[in-house]
Formats: C-alpha cells, structure tokens, sequence
C-alpha cells in the first residue's frame, strides 16, 4: 500500500488539541472497531496499516509497538519516505498516552530522514513532509511551545497549498488559530478563520466542504465566536459557529448524509454555548434547540456519537431540573457504555456520565455535598424540587454504581496502557470518594492519579488533583497537621494554573472551562486557609509572610480574571512596593470567602530604611458570600434612585465593613490616598460612597482610586503641563441610546482648559479616531460616549459613528469592543514614544445583572494602554458629567495635584450643591489605574 493510502487513511485523527477532557461537549468522532492484536503478516506495508486501524480504535499503546516495528522495518528495507510516515505515526501515539519527549525525538527522526530523501517535485514527499509538520505543531504545543508551533503549521500550509491539497491546507490553518489563541492573538486567529472560509465557500458542496464547515464551525465555538445576529453567509467579516455549522448541514444533507449526526451535536454544543450568560427566555430558547439537535444527534448507527449526544441532554435535564427526563435517560446510556469498544473516548463518556449521576445523586444528599467542578450550580434547590426527585422510583442511584462505573474506565484506562486516561479517571473516583466523605480512600486515589498526571507532564489534569487533595486534607481531622499539607498541594494548584495561562485562556471560557467553578475556587481557598493561620492584628514574622501570600494570591486571581475576561494571557505583572508609586498611599484588599469577608490592607513605611510595607489584617467580618452579593446588590439599586436616601444604611454597613477597624492605623500612617482592589460585586459599586454616619468616605480628605493590583499598575505619571486632549462624543440619539445633548457643553469646557482635537457626532468614527490618535500627540484620549461595561471583552464596548451613508439613525452606531479600542488606541505606539496617559469614558455604565461586570472597567484600563482610566459606574446625569468633567480638567491642567486628587475636587463640587449632593450624581466616577 502506499504512503497516499495511509494518510488518507489517518486524515480523520490529528484533530485540534484539547487540553482539558470536557465533562459534557466533547464531539465524539466514529472510530473503527479494533482488531486483533496480532501482526497478520511481515510486510511492513501491512504493519503500518494496522498501527493505523488501532491508533483509530484509540488504544495508543499497541499502537506505538505497531509503529516502532513499521519504522523499523522500513529501515531495513531503505525506505526512508514510509519510515519517516511511520515516525510520524509514531510521535502521534506517543503524544496521545503523554509520553512527550518520546514524542518530540521520533517526529525529529521523522523530519531529519525528509530532509535526507528531499524530492521536492515529489507528490508523495510532500505529503510526508506536510504531516510531519502537523504534527510537529501539536507535539510543540502540547510541550507549551505556542511560537514554535504556530511556525511548524504555517510551514504545513504553504506545503500543503504547493501540493493544492485544500483539505490539508484547511487542517493546518486550524491548528494554527490554536497556536494564536495560545499566543493571545486574537486578531490574528479570527484573521486566519476568516481566510478557511474563503477556502471553503469556493468549494462545490461535497463531502469535504461538509466535513471542513463542521471543524471551522467547531474552531469558531472553541475561540468564541459563537453567532452574529442577521449574518449573511457571504459576508466573510461575520463569521459565527452557529451559521457555519448550518452551512456544513446543508450540504451535508445533500451529498454526505453519515455526517448529519455529528453536525446536530456539534449545533447542540454551540446552542447550549449560546444559552450561558443570557436572559431566562433566551437562555430556555437556547437550551430547547441545544435538546432537540441532541435528540437528532442521537438516531445515529454511531453508538458513541449517541452516547455523547444523550450524556449532554442528561446534563441539560440536570441543569433544568426536569428529573424524570433524567431518570429515563440513564439506563440507557449506561447499557450503551456496557456493550461499547473499549477506547478513550468510551473511558471519557464513562467519567461523564459518572460525573453526572454524581451531581443528580448530590440532590438527594446534600448534606455530603463536595466540590465537583462538573455539576450545574442551582444543584441545591428547592425543597419542593428535592421532593420530586425522592419520589421517583429508583431514583437514588447508588454511590456504590457510580463508583463501579468510573472504576471500570480505570480498568479500560490500564488495559489501553493510557496513562492521561487512566489519571483522569483515578481522580474522578477520588472526587466520588470525597463526596462520600471517605477521606482516606479519597486521598490515596487523588495521590494515585497526581503520581500519574505528574509523571506524564500532564499539568492541566495535575492542578485538578493538587487542588482535590488540598481540600480532602483540609475536611480531616487533626487541622494542626494537614493544614500545611492543604496549603502546600493548594499552593501546587495556583502555580500551575499561572503556567497554564496561556493554554487556558485560548479555550473558549463558556463551552470548554468554567473559570468561575475550575480555577477561582482554588486561589480564594489558599487564600482562606492562609489566613486562618494568620491570626488578626498579629504583627509577627510568620503572619506578616502568611499576609504576603494571601496578598500576592488575591492579585494573582486579579489578573487571572483578566485574563479570562480578553481569552489572552497578555498582562505582564511584576511585583511592586507601594513605597516605589505613593509613600503616602494604603492599598486595602477586601476578599470575598465562602464564610467570610476579610480585608488586608497594605500601608506605607514610616520610615525610608524599612524595607517591606506592613500589611493587616483586621477582625474577619462573618457573613456569607451570598450576604454579602446580596448587600452590595442593594447598595448598587438604592444608589442609583436619586428621589430617596434608601442607600444610607447599606452604605454605612459596607463602610463598617471595610474602613472603621482600619482607621486608626490611616489616621497615623497619614494616608492621603486609598487605593482599592476591588473583589467580585464589590466592583459595581463607588469606594466614595461609602458612609460612615456622618459623612461620605470622600469628606474625609482622601483621594480614592482602584487598582486591578499593584502587580498591574503603570509606573509613571504625567508631567505637571496642560495635556494636549483628544475629545470626541456623540450628542445625537443612536437608535435605542438616547442622545446626549450636554456632550456639546462638556467638550467645549475641556477645550477652554486644555488644547484639544474635537470629534462630534458624525466626525466620531473609528478611521477619525485613529487618525487622531496618529496625527495629534495627545496623551489625553476623551469619550463622551456611550458604553457598557461588562463581564467578557466582547460585550464591552463603546459607542461611534458608522461609517456609513445609512440614513436610518439605528444603522449610524458602531460599537468598538475592548479589544478593537485597544489597538486604535496604541495604533501610533510604533512611531511615538509616549503611550497614552488619561483615557477619560464619562458616559459608560456597568451591564445590569452582571455580577462581574466590574471588570470591564479594568479591563478598559488595562487594554487600553492609558496609565490611567477614569470612568463611571452608572449612566449619570447629562449636566452634572458636563459640571464634574469641566472641574475636573480645571483642576487637572492648572494645578500640581493628582490626578485622584483633581478627580475628588470635582467630585466636592457636585457634592456641595444641594441640587446635585445624591450619590448618584457625583459618586459613580472611578478612576483606575495610576492616581497620581
């Protein structure tokens, strides 16, 4: 047989890298049934061929021994061009049970025997050399290796394209956009989708263009770009996994039926994708088409695919509460699961289902509720719901079986000799054991799976583990002694997951990884088992460490947020003393527990011969994160209702929260300026506003500012002179944004204080801001605009003119996101030295109902490049944003103060005035970033 045969043969299996296993999404492919494991005949030929049929039945193992005799055999012969193919298999398998270096020396083989036997107008070469590239990138990005192997997939494209293989083209540029995500270049990885398209929408319908929509449409989930309202399928610039995926049925339908299936489970994935996040119809709209493009998926001969596409109506059922659904479904699968060929994918439906029964059977028992990262988050309901479920017949589902059936993934794990499988597998019955409280069978099985992970270089399932065996020590008896065994394995977990950054940013945060239930419930775990060892108003050497730890955890959360709000890992953090920006500054941490609310507050030295900064720790406040939600919810609503005073006993409970115990130690370090870092909901609402009974935080002289953490906050400061300003605002309603007639009166202040570049109205296009931005050196950008902040880069954005001769006024808006901000922004770093300085938004609100929309307002700041951002929390008044902007540029561009302090001078002014003194006039303006 040819070297052609088996690659087209193999074509089907270098599908783009997954790093975690998802419980729920995973788009199971049809494999072929195993065969015998035994060598039919000597050819080597014949060999190869099988190592093929059993790396597709997934049992890696006898595969790479298949692999290596090929190779081998190839040798004797002096076929170096199938000895190289058959190296190349090779690293796949050895890659695929974790044996990377393995992996990294037999596709090095491979590429050195090419470029030995280089037939550079051979067909068959080409094809050899194309693979061995793909699979050098996924070998190099399993080895962390994004740069390196973004160049080996750009190097398989252009080889592919010389040989006019369009379906190989189309599979490199895919696993390109995995390098790019990895890398944080998001621009870059939606460039390079948009060119498959093209690619694609050139082709005929056929089998290929079906099976090439479909991986396009699952890319375009796996990086975000899940729909576009109204997209037309022509227009290239909008691309959506929804839409493609409809593309790949259509045609599907019409020339490649077998593939239907899979398409339906592929738009069940991004439909129930498109349901988190969204209003209660929208979000029951979406999970009714996710169910009933499962209940398509699931009439296949594929039992796998069935199996898959049953295991995510399960999970919806689950999520939805509907518990008969739940119960007729799982004899099911579970005698699907029985009769199915061993492979990791069948190990995998097994841990899900397991997973699965595991959250269903937590509904019954909730008093042995643990930590299972896969279960829905409403799995506590009401008593009335629980009722239901105890009722039906046969509902409680033994932990006994649950137990039995991850046990026997474990054992077809082993069997397939698949170390990754088998840790995952080892880890999931230590998380079952947990929830049973079993401690000691519960911690021996996690420290067998983390033994597994760690001697595979499996990182992504190893935290996972570390952060299992934290708690399982922490639950024990005898605290004193496995405490520090909790904090050291918590510990482990948050260091990996700051190595994984990259790798877990460039997977889509909703379809496959829940930041919110996988990664912050470990740093906020550390940080409470730290302090539980760093008693109150201790002053000692041992607890001032155990504050710093806390302290640098928190901020390390700060940015891994950050990270997941753009999907990049591109904030460079880098440890800063307060004494290095402010000597006269306190940076107040407060952290939001499980049980607990507790405040860190960092202050100043006294004395310039001290070297590090005293950190405290008042008196923990016990009140539940929930209360707490549920405080700064009401806090937020009163605040924003101008006609009462409804706000003042919220307010004054927050303050008793976070500033009273503090003040004496402010009042004797003279502290002039508070500089927070915001957790959670606590973002949505104005330090400023706080009340202590008798007055407002900012009656109190200081200067107040936010910070994502001093690890991010820009070093330097404007020089004291009347900053040249970029103004630009929209007075005009914009379809349903109102107009904003005092944007006119607030750009004319600024011009009458400093020299300033206006853009208005129709003039406020994204090409006029850039353009600006490149011609006038301005290191003040002002937006009079509006805008939202919210919980992800996408939907946090501003408001400008279309470039458009649309006279409709709904189609005269454009709204720039975040990202796209940003690279308007620093569009002239290439040619000036000077980033910029202020970057003012003074007609932006937070997304209601966003209990994370906080971090958009950072998420500006950081993205932007400005040094410094100052925006609002709520949409304000229109005249009082034109008074308090016009004072705070007065005060800004003629006096030395900074720019905290210009900021709180406007503030008084507004406060001062009986028609403006309400919080919801003068209190919503923050500023964020360097203050001074």
């Amino acid at each position: 047989m040819s070297a052609l045969l088996f690659l087209a043969t193999l074509s089907q299996i270098t599908q783009p890298v997954t790093l975690i296993p998802n419980s729920y999404q995973l788009a199971i492919q049809n494999i072929t049934a195993p065969i015998a494991n035994t060598l039919l005949s000597t050819s080597p030929q014949q060999i190869l061929e099988q190592g093929i049929q059993i790396y597709q039945s997934e049992k890696f193992t006898e595969a790479v021994k298949l692999f290596q005799n090929a190779a081998g055999s190839f040798q004797v012969q002096g076929d170096h061009l199938n000895q190289a193919l058959a190296l190349n298999y090779l690293a796949l398998a050895h890659q695929q049970v974790g044996q990377l270096p393995q992996a990294q020396k037999a596709i090095a083989e491979s590429l050195a025997l090419l470029k030995v036997a280089r037939q550079s107008n051979s067909h068959e070469y080409l094809s050899i050399l194309a693979q061995a590239l793909n699979t050098q990138g996924q070998v190099q990005l399993a080895s962390g290796h994004s740069q390196e192997a973004l160049t080996s997939w750009e190097q398989a494209t252009a080889t592919y394209s010389k040989m006019g293989d369009d379906a190989g083209k189309i599979g490199s540029q895919l696993n390109q956009t995995q390098a790019l995500q990895a890398l944080g270049l998001y621009r870059r990885a939606k460039i390079t989708l948009i060119q498959v398209n093209q690619v694609l929408q050139k082709q005929p319908a056929s089998p290929l263009k079906a099976t090439g929509l479909l991986n396009l449409g699952n890319t375009l989930r796996l990086v975000g770009d899940l729909t576009q309202e109204d997209i037309k399928v022509k227009n290239l610039d909008q691309l959506g996994s929804l839409q493609v995926l409809e593309q790949s049925l259509s045609i599907a339908e019409q020339v490649y039926p077998q593939l239907i299936p899979e398409i339906h489970l592929s738009l069940g994935n991004t439909a129930q994708a498109l349901s988190l996040g969204k209003s209660p119809d929208e979000k029951s709209q979406r999970i009714t088409q996710a169910l009933d493009y499962y209940q398509k998926a699931a009439v296949t001969k594929s039992p796998l695919t069935r199996v898959q596409a049953q295991l995510n109506q399960m999970h919806l059922f689950i999520d939805q509460q509907k518990w008969h659904q739940v119960q007729s479904l799982w004899p099911e699968i579970q005698q699907q699961l029985n009769t199915a060929p061993t492979s990791r994918k069948t190990i995998y439906a097994r841990i899900n289902f397991a997973q699965s029964l595991t959250c269903f059977k937590q509904l019954t028992e909730p008093s042995k509720m643990g930590i299972n990262a896969g279960c829905p988050k409403n799995e506590l309901v009401a008593d009335a719901s629980l009722s239901n479920v105890k009722s039906l017949d046969g509902a409680n589902v033994e932990w006994k079986a649950i137990a039995q059936i991850i046990a026997t993934a474990v054992d077809q794990a082993k069997t397939l000799k698949d170390m990754r499988a088998e840790a995952y597998a080892l880890g999931t019955l230590g998380n079952l054991y947990e929830q049973t409280h079993q401690w000691s069978e519960a911690q021996q099985l996690t420290q067998q799976a983390l033994k597994l992970a760690e001697g595979i270089g499996a990182t992504d399932i190893a935290y996972r583990w570390h952060w299992q065996l934290g708690r399982i020590l922490k639950a024990q008896d005898n605290p004193q002694r496995n405490e520090q065994g909790a904090i050291a394995s918590y510990t482990k977990a948050v260091n990996i997951l700051k190595s994984l950054r990259s790798d877990l940013v460039a997977i889509n945060r909703e379809v496959q990884f829940s930041f919110q239930e996988g990664v912050e419930p470990v740093y906020r775990e550390l940080v409470s088992l730290l302090l539980q060892n760093s008693p109150y108003q201790d002053n000692s050497e041992a607890s001032q460490k155990n504050l710093k730890t806390a302290r640098d955890v928190i901020e390390s959360l700060q940015l891994a947020e950050l990270d997941n709000f753009f999907r990049k890992a591109c904030l460079d953090a880098k440890p800063v003393q307060i004494d290095e920006i402010d000597r006269t500054a306190a940076v107040i941490y407060p952290i939001i527990l499980s049980d607990r609310l507790e405040v860190i507050v960092s202050l100043p030295n006294k004395l310039k011969s001290q070297k590090q900064n005293l950190l405290l720790r008042p008196k923990p406040i016990p009140v539940s994160q929930t209360e707490v939600e549920k405080t700064i919810q009401k806090l937020r609503a009163t605040l924003v209702t101008r006609s009462t005073h409804d706000f003042l006993p919220v307010s004054q409970k927050v303050y008793n929260w976070l500033i009273r115990d503090i003040e004496p130690q402010l009042q004797a370090y003279k502290v002039q300026n508070l500089v927070f870092v915001l957790d959670g909901t606590l973002r949505s609402v104005p330090m400023a506003a706080l009340h202590d009974g008798k007055q407002y935080l900012i009656q109190k002289g200081y200067n107040i500012a936010l910070t994502p953490g001093l690890h991010l906050l820009p070093n330097r400061s404007l020089a004291r002179q009347k900053p040249r300003t970029i103004a630009a605002g929209i007075t005009e309603a914009l379809g349903t944004f109102e107009g904003l007639p005092s944007v006119k009166n607030e750009i004319a202040t600024i011009q009458q204080e400093v020299p300033a570049r206006v853009l208005l109205d129709s003039q406020f296009t994204k090409i006029a801001l850039e353009k600006a931005i490149k011609s006038f050196s301005a290191p003040v950008v002002h937006l009079a605009t509006h805008g939202q902040f919210a919980s992800n880069a996408e939907d946090t954005y501003i408001l400008t003119w279309k470039n458009s001769d649309e006279k409709d006024p709904a189609l005269s808006s454009d709204r720039v996101n975040v990202n796209e901000l940003s690279s308007l922004l620093q569009s002239r770093e290439t040619s000036q030295r000077n980033a910029i300085e202020l970057l003012v938004l003074s007609a932006c609100q937070t997304a209601s109902g966003d209990k994370r929309a906080g971090l958009g307002i950072a998420g500006f700041a950081l993205r932007s490049g400005a040094r410094s951002t100052l925006a609002t929390l709520w949409s304000v008044d229109d005249q009082a944003t034109a008074t308090i902007m016009g004072e705070f540029y007065k005060q800004f561009a003629n006096t030395k103060e900074s720019k905290a302090e210009a900021l709180k001078r406007a503030q008084m002014l507004l406060l001062t005035d009986p028609e403006y003194k309400h919080p919801y006039y003068w209190a919503p303006y923050v500023l964020v970033g360097n203050w001074l």
